[in-house]
């Protein structure tokens, strides 16, 4: 018994000593001479773990400390790759051939790796047959019947981009908590062209994102993805307003709101301006310092064609009119009744504040929610 528990400390000394690890082993077919790396994909770069050179067998083995889902790359010297999504404590079994490695391979022991698999099967395949349809239209486009022919090749081709964008959706639906769906999002037809790329697929993004803060918060592909989510968001808005703008046929949503003396003052008398739409709040402690940007800003050039029109989404008018003197805010201050739910925080789609729009003196919307030294380097860049 006095063995059985000495050595129990030992057991737990070394369980507590085990570090997550993952390995890669497998073979390479025709690959002789050929290096195999081992890269770690990071966001925006790869990082070289391992190397090996092959024998005319072809295997390999790799290893490295792993504690969550990552990405890594198995590169040929001749520039083949398979990319790989490893998860702690995977042994994972590969196998290919130096001429097919990336578009043929059989991967074993990784839920996460097959689901890679999965996705880039599909792309490569929708990409054979987009380039099929291209060089058929390309040979025939000197028949007679180009006309029907190209109208027919041109359905066949918006088809199966569909069908590609059918089934990365589906995909990210049913695999949301993988990092596979972060891959499926970002994955590309061609240079310029995303596999989903129209506006209503921020909503697929902000699935994956959710999944990802939630599961692996400090992850640098959840911290890229939460910031790509943000950028989208901002364009989403901007859109929105330039769609308001187009409806109402003006350069600009008008507000017409009163201020401190109940006078209603228009958005749109200051046309020929360079304003600055600015939303605050009285007990809003960062509207408050943005407040002394704004005084800055306004000082050094009010001469120059700048004003400034400032709605309050205070509840409290007192509130509203003491911050106003207390600020010493010397430009148009208005304020609705409604407050938040005003129709002038929907109209320029106002999620929190500080918030703000720049018109220049055409009346574009050329900025957004820009504080601090952004706000007065770009308010420079217009008026001179």
């Amino acid at each position: 018994m006095r063995k059985l528990l000495f050595a129990l400390p030992l057991l737990l000394f070394w369980a507590c000593n085990q570090k997550d690890t993952v390995k890669f082993e497998g073979k390479i077919d025709n690959a002789d001479g050929k290096i195999l790396y081992l890269d770690k994909l990071n966001i925006g770069s790869t990082q070289v773990l391992d190397s090996v050179t092959l024998d005319d067998e072809g295997n390999f083995k790799f290893k490295v400390e792993n504690t969550k889902p990552e990405f890594y790359l198995l590169r040929l010297s001749n520039g083949k790759l398979i990319t790989l999504l490893a998860e702690a404590n995977e042994t994972i079994l590969l196998h290919s051939s130096s001429e097919d490695m990336g578009k043929k391979y059989i991967v074993e022991g990784s839920k996460g790796s097959k689901l890679v698999k999965e996705i880039n099967d599909k792309l490569n395949d929708t990409k054979e047959k987009l380039a099929s349809i291209r060089k058929e239209m390309e040979e025939k486009k000197n028949d007679a019947d180009f006309s029907t022919v190209s109208q027919n090749l041109v359905a066949d081709y918006v088809k199966a981009l569909q069908e590609q964008r059918e089934f990365s959706i589906d995909f990210i639906m049913k695999n949301a908590t993988s990092l596979s769906s972060y891959m499926a999002l970002y994955q590309k037809i061609d240079k310029n062209t995303f596999t989903l790329n129209e506006n209503k697929d921020i909503q697929f993004v902000r699935i994956v994102a959710s999944s990802m803060k939630a599961l692996y918060p400090e992850h640098e592909y959840t911290k890229a993805i939460l910031a790509n989510l943000k950028e989208l968001q901002k364009r989403m808005d901007n859109i929105k307003v330039q769609q308001l703008i187009q409806e109402k046929g003006s350069d600009f949503p008008e507000i017409n709101l009163p201020d401190t003396n109940g006078k209603n003052r228009k958005l749109s008398s200051l046309k020929g301006k360079f304003i600055i739409l600015s939303y605050w709040a009285s007990q809003d402690a960062v509207s408050r310092k943005q407040n002394e940007t704004l005084k800055k800003i306004y000082k050094k050039y009010k001469n120059k064609g700048l004003t400034i029109y400032q709605v309050s989404v205070d509840d409290d008018e007192k509130l509203w009119k003491k911050a106003i003197q207390e600020d010493q805010l010397n430009w148009i201050n208005v304020c609705d009744p409604e407050t938040a739910s005003s129709s002038a925080v929907r109209l320029y789609n106002i999620q929190r504040v500080p918030a703000n729009y720049l018109i220049d003196q055409r009346g574009e919307i050329v900025g957004k929610d820009l504080l601090g030294s952004r706000l007065e380097e770009k308010v420079a860049e217009y008026v001179k």
